[in-house]
Formats: structure tokens, C-alpha cells, sequence
């Protein structure tokens, strides 16, 4: 027997006078599979125990009273029947059940009505539908006793209440008024409190529309009225498409999670940052209960003075490591910067036909390739000597190099001279070389080469020796007079190392200081410059792409710092070897492949049978790359084309290897010109 009776339920009672809740007991529960010895053992031990509950799972399927089961085993074979036989043949299949909620005055009635044999049986008490307990009519019956003396002595009092309540009304009265303006004054207090904290604090519910309680600053943010506004709808103006549109989804996923920990999570893909009407804004989302409703509160903070300080400290920075670098390297900034000189006055000459005549519409593909791997390598060169202000220049003029390139239609000098217009020396170098003059003086620009004497008199120097002097004595001197301007190749590489402990940090990656080992071997490094320069893409490479984080070295069992090295091998009288190697992830060679077929510089079915080594070489192909973008360290596609055209023509060669988890090694042979190879035998041999 199952009723539900809520309905009935005297309205003006509290929910404790409602319902039997605090009534439930719990008795014991068996499974209507439970074999009848178990509930007479169970009896048997508690002698107090009126009855137990029968379950199908979660829900009360029937009941046992102590004396009806006691009754049906003392009866004529009633031992023999039930003992080893399943419970619900001796259960009353059909107790009362009463929900929770229902009142105790319902289940009064209900339960007095019932039939005689099944009076005082236990009340089984459900919750959805599910067990709950039982109430025992003894309890109930005192309860219902309880109740009514409670009642008699409340109506006794009432006269006494009615009395007071009259005369303490005039009383409540006046603390209520007093009250209410305090909670006035408060409340004027804690707006003014907002309205100058210089923060933007506004709250909306689940509909998304902002309550007409927010402060002051909202208004100078958004330059109108916010309150009754969807918020979604006040911030589109101030975000990209793509973003409003997730912002909607969030706040949509916000209000339907269940669980606090989605609902972190669905914070946490806020923006966090807004842009409105040019001023920065940092936004803070919190969660807040208002009685049964969930609300979002929305704090936003003017952070534009804030961020313009963080851009002075960041171009401070960055422009004591440029005249530090600058200091130590002198030779080389003033070498790049005449080097880059050349390279745009030369601008003109890229743009111009053949011949006289040239048809201005011809085709500039093969210039225009060699024009973005020049102005790459100078990016790299200028950022590794520290002059950031014309390194982020010469991206812009990359990204443009690039669009044009990238156009459906061929390129013509035509809009490649409207390009190169913007190639202007001077002008890339203006806050660069305005910074260092500012600092270290004009005089630092008209500094030479740090040599003891000028490379020119040293220059006529030789050719006097050579032709004043024969034999073992000539050839003598002329190979210390060569020392003098001949560079240690460690020498030349060893400034990489200071470059490249500044990119892992930015690139928040554990390094150790380069490892530059092996032998000593000097040479002319004028006619190597471009090479040495074009080394960047390579030391570039290998910390975006070759090395991992710390949490994946250690999850690969490596140590958190990785390595990259160089070594310096002599090859016989006329050649040279150098490797620059890391510890890194190696070269994902389908990564590679599935590159080269995407943009078309392969077939998939070449790419099938292709070798490590012929993978290899597709990195040195022009407009390759693995990023999917574009960053001012790589994605162009052009730095390692550079590094072997540098290479070859110095009549050299470049070879790769590498290990999957181990780490790569570019090796590079480079020729010895006739008059290094007895010089640098003659150092080595001293």
C-alpha cells in the first residue's frame, strides 16, 4: 500500500510540523531473496527489534512484523516452510509506505484506518521513491501526543503573545525605520565605496542581463548606461568575432554546469583581457550565490597605464642588452649594419629588368625568393646581435615579402618595387642606432675593427713581404702576418651562445651555455660572413623545433636542460668540418613528409618511398616549413634554404642526421682557401 498525500499538507504549518522526517528510525533491511532463518537469527539477537524491512534494491518491497512472522512459523509446518525459503513468501507485500514529505496529521488518519491485523505494523518511509527508514506507531502515537500538548500550551500563550506583540509593535516598529536607515546609509556607503575604487563591478544571472547595480566606472568604461544590457551583447563591439562567439558558448556552459569544477573550468576560457575604446581592461569573473540564485560578478580593472609601464621596462631591457651586445661586439654590429646598407641600396638593381627595356610586368619569383632569404637572415642577424627595433621592422617587411609571394597571380616588378619601397636602410636602423647613439655617443660608430693594426696595412704589409722575401723565411712570415687577421672558428661561434641563452629563456626552455669543442682552426672570416650569418636558422631551429620542455626531457628520461654544441674538426690541409648538434626530439620525418605533400612538393606516392636522408632534404627547400604559423622566429620557410646556399656557395656541403628522441646534427664541410690551410697548420702546430 503506497500513498502520497502532500496535497494535504496544512498550509500554515512549517515544513519540521509537515512531514515524519524527524521521526525515521532505521530497521534492519533484507533483500526479499533473504531466506527466512536469516530474519529469526536476526530476531533471535535483537529482542527489541519490532520488524524489518524488506528491499527490491533501493525501493521497500514489503514488511515483517516479529510477532506476524513468529506466528506463521509456529503454525502447522510453518518451520519447515519458511525457515530455508525465500523471505517474500511470509512478507505482508503490502505495508504502508508514505513519502517523506508527508504530514504527520495525513498519516495519522491513514494509518489508524488501516486493517486491525496491520495496526501497529511499522510505517515504511520513502524519499523519491526510495528507502528511506520506518516510523514505529509507538513513537508516532507519543509524537501525535507530544503535538497536541504543544498545541494546548500555545494557545495558553497566545493571549500573553497577542498582548505583548501589541505593545512591543509601536517598538518593532521604530527599530525596523531605524534599521532601514542604517541598511540606507549602507548601502550609500558601499556604492560610493565602488564607484571610486577605480574598478568596473557589474553582476548578471543566467538570462545574461546585467542588474542595475554596478559602479560608476562601468559607465566610463563602456561610455553608456550598462544596467538592463546583455553583457555578451555590451562586450561584442570590444572583441574579436571569433571570440564573442566563444564567450556566448562559456557563459551559456557556465550557468548549465552542475559541478563547480566544470564550472572552473568554463572560467577559466573567459577572455581575460579586453580592449575598450583603446583602453586595456583586465576582467575578473567570480561566482556568487544571491539565495537560490547563481550569478556571475564581472570585475574590470583599467590596466592601460599599467601595460604602457610593462612596455617601457620590456623596451628598457631590451635596449641594455642591444648596447651591452653592442659593447662586446662592436665589429660585428658596424659589420651587419654596412652589410645591410649595401644590401638596400642595392634595391633598385632587384627591381629593374635584365636589360634596358624590361617589360615592368616580368615575372620576379626567383628574385623575390632570394630578396625574402636576405631579408630573413638579416632579421635573424640583427636579432641576435640585440637591435630588436630593426628586427621587428624587417618582419613587417617579411610579411609583406610574404603576401606578395603568396598571391595567386605571379609577381611583377611592378608590386615588388611598391614592396621594396619601404626597404629603406636608414630608416629600419633610425631607433636602433638613435638608442645606441644616445647611450655610448656617436664615436662608437666610427670604431674599426679591433685590430692592433688597420686589415689594409696589414694587407700591404703582405704583398711587400712577398716580394721582398723568397723561400722557408718568406713563407714564414707571411703565415704570421695572416694570423694576425685570422679568426679561431670556436672564436666566431662562441657569441651564438649568448644569443641563444636568450631565446630559451623567452621560449621558457632549460638550456645549457653552448658547447664549443674541438679543434683550432683559423680562418678568414670576411668572405665566410654570409655563412656565419646564416648559422642563426640553424641555432634557431634546433630550440623551437629540436629541443623540448622540461616536463617532456624528464618525461623522456633526459636531463631538464638540453644541450646543443658545436664541434670543430680539421679535415686533412684543405677542408674543414663543423657539426652543430642538439640532444633534442630528433626530426619527425611524417611530420615532414605530410608537410611536403599538403604544400605539393611532393606526391604521396614519392613520399612513400622516400629516405630519411631525402626527407632530410626537403628542409632546405625554399617556403617550407612545419608551423602552421608565422612567428618572428620561424614559419617562413626560408632559414635553412639560406644556410645551404650560403654553404654551397662557399663550395661547400651539408649534411643531416638524426635520431628519433636522440637529437640531430647538421654537418657542415667547408673548403680552407690556399693561404689558410699552411697558416692554420702553423697555429695548430704552435
Amino acid at each position: 500500500m503506497s500513498v502520497s498525500l502532500s496535497a494535504f499538507s496544512p498550509a500554515d504549518l512549517s515544513s519540521e510540523d509537515q512531514t515524519i522526517r524527524s521521526l525515521v528510525e532505521q530497521a534492519m533491511t533484507f533483500k526479499s531473496s533473504a531466506l527466512g532463518g536469516a530474519v529469526h537469527a536476526f530476531f533471535k539477537e535483537h529482542a527489541d527489534a519490532d520488524g524489518v524491512a524488506v528491499l527490491d534494491g533501493d525501493r521497500p518491497a514489503g514488511l515483517i512484523m516479529r510477532n506476524e512472522f513468529y506466528q506463521k512459523l509456529g503454525s502447522l509446518y510453518g518451520r519447515d516452510l519458511f525457515m530455508t525459503r525465500p523471505i517474500r513468501l511470509i512478507m505482508n507485500p503490502a505495508p504502508l509506505i508514505v513519502e517523506v514529505s508527508v504530514d504527520v496529521a495525513s498519516i495519522a488518519v491513514i494509518a489508524m484506518n488501516r486493517d486491525p491485523n496491520h495496526l501497529y505494523d511499522m510505517v515504511l518511509v520513502t524519499e523519491e521513491d526510495r528507502y528511506l527508514g520506518v516510523v514505529s506507531i509507538k513513537r508516532f502515537m507519543l509524537e501525535l501526543s507530544r503535538g497536541r500538548g504543544r498545541q494546548i500550551e500555545l494557545l495558553n500563550e497566545q493571549k500573553e503573545i497577542l498582548r505583548l506583540a501589541n505593545e512591543a509593535e509601536i517598538v518593532h516598529r521604530q527599530q525596523i525605520e531605524a534599521k532601514n536607515g542604517e541598511l540606507r546609509d549602507r548601502n550609500e556607503a558601499v556604492k560610493n565605496l565602488l564607484d571610486n575604487a577605480g574598478q568596473g563591478f557589474l553582476s548578471f544571472g543566467s538570462d545574461l542581463v546585467i542588474s542595475e547595480e554596478y559602479s560608476l566606472e562601468c559607465v566610463q568604461l563602456f561610455r553608456v548606461q550598462i544596467g538592463g544590457r546583455r553583457f555578451p551583447e555590451l562586450v561584442a563591439r570590444h572583441l574579436p568575432p571569433e571570440t564573442h562567439k566563444t564567450v556566448v558558448e562559456v557563459l551559456g556552459g557556465i550557468f548549465q554546469a552542475a559541478k563547480p569544477l566544470q564550472q572552473k573550468v568554463f572560467l577559466s576560457l573567459l577572455p581575460a583581457d579586453l580592449t575598450i575604446h583603446d583602453r586595456a581592461v583586465r576582467a575578473q569573473y567570480k561566482l556568487i550565490r544571491q539565495g537560490d540564485e547563481t550569478r556571475m560578478m564581472v570585475v574590470l580593472t583599467d590596466v592601460t597605464e599599467k601595460k604602457r609601464l610593462e612596455r617601457e621596462m620590456a623596451e628598457e631591457r631590451n635596449n641594455v642588452k642591444m648596447v651591452v651586445r653592442a659593447l662586446s661586439r662592436q665589429a660585428e654590429v658596424l659589420a651587419a649594419m654596412a652589410a645591410f646598407r649595401e644590401f638596400a641600396a642595392a634595391r633598385d638593381i632587384w627591381t629593374a629588368g635584365d636589360a634596358p627595356g624590361a617589360s615592368p610586368v616580368e615575372n620576379v619569383a626567383e628574385p623575390l625568393a632570394e630578396i625574402f632569404r636576405q631579408v630573413h637572415t638579416f632579421k635573424g642577424d640583427f636579432a641576435q646581435l640585440g637591435l630588436h627595433n630593426t628586427a621587428a621592422a624587417l618582419h613587417e617587411l617579411e610579411n609583406a615579402l610574404a603576401d606578395l609571394a603568396a598571391s595567386q597571380t605571379p609577381p611583377a616588378r611592378g608590386r615588388l618595387a611598391d614592396v621594396l619601397s619601404g626597404l629603406d636602410a636608414e630608416l629600419l636602423l633610425e631607433r636602433d642606432v638613435a638608442i645606441l647613439t644616445g647611450i655610448l655617443g656617436e664615436s662608437f660608430f666610427g670604431g674599426s675593427e679591433s685590430l692592433r693594426v688597420d686589415k689594409r696595412a696589414l694587407l700591404e704589409l703582405e704583398a711587400r713581404v712577398g716580394s721582398l722575401l723568397t723561400g722557408a723565411a718568406r713563407e714564414a712570415v707571411l703565415a704570421e702576418l695572416r694570423m694576425l687577421r685570422r679568426h679561431n672558428i670556436k672564436d666566431i661561434l662562441a657569441p651564438y651562445g649568448e644569443y641563444l641563452a636568450g631565446l630559451a629563456e623567452r621560449l621558457e626552455k632549460a638550456m645549457a651555455p653552448l658547447l664549443v669543442t674541438g679543434d683550432d682552426v683559423f680562418l678568414d672570416r670576411e668572405p665566410r660572413e654570409g655563412f656565419v650569418k646564416a648559422l642563426v636558422h640553424v641555432f634557431r631551429n634546433m630550440i623551437d623545433h629540436g629541443l623540448e620542455d622540461v616536463d617532456d626531457r624528464l618525461a623522456a628520461g633526459k636531463s631538464e636542460t638540453g644541450v646543443i654544441a658545436c664541434h670543430v674538426q680539421r679535415l686533412g690541409e684543405d677542408a674543414v668540418c663543423l657539426t652543430v648538434s642538439d640532444d633534442g626530439r630528433g626530426i619527425d620525418v611524417a611530420r615532414v613528409l605530410a608537410k611536403a605533400v599538403q604544400k605539393g612538393l611532393v606526391t604521396p606516392e614519392a613520399a612513400g618511398s622516400m629516405t630519411p636522408e631525402a626527407v632530410y632534404g626537403l628542409l632546405f627547400r625554399d617556403d617550407f616549413s612545419t608551423r602552421d604559423e608565422v612567428s618572428l622566429l620561424s614559419g617562413r620557410g626560408v632559414g635553412l634554404a639560406a644556410v645551404r646556399a650560403e654553404t654551397e656557395g662557399l663550395g661547400g656541403s651539408v649534411q643531416v642526421e638524426s635520431t628519433p628522441g636522440r637529437g640531430s646534427r647538421f654537418i657542415f664541410t667547408l673548403p680552407l682557401f690556399p693561404d689558410e690551410t699552411a697558416c692554420g697548420a702553423g697555429r695548430m702546430a704552435a
